[in-house]
């Protein structure tokens, strides 16, 4: 299905922690925005409003919202779309 300027909400993956020995648990993520490049390597979203989906308090990810995200296929583990933008 062709991604390009639809609406969608993203669920991924964030980064496994190394320290002192001990690995911790990656965080899950949640991104709604517009997808501007979707290519079988990586989606493109535009206007990204993130939340970290296993914390007790829910909050923008990262608190500073960037223009955009780049999320490699392999992190994502489902996508919804909403419509078009």
């Amino acid at each position: 299905m062709n991604l390009q300027n639809k609406k969608v909400g993203i669920y991924w993956d964030d980064v496994h922690v190394y320290h002192d020995g001990d690995i911790y648990g990656l965080s899950k993520i949640y991104t709604e925005g517009i997808v501007t490049i979707a290519n079988k390597e990586y989606i493109i979203v535009k206007n990204p409003e993130s939340i970290v989906l296993n914390t007790k308090k829910i909050k923008n990810h990262p608190s500073k919202i960037p223009l955009f995200y780049y999320l490699p296929r392999c992190i994502i583990t489902d996508i919804v779309i909403y419509g078009d933008k």
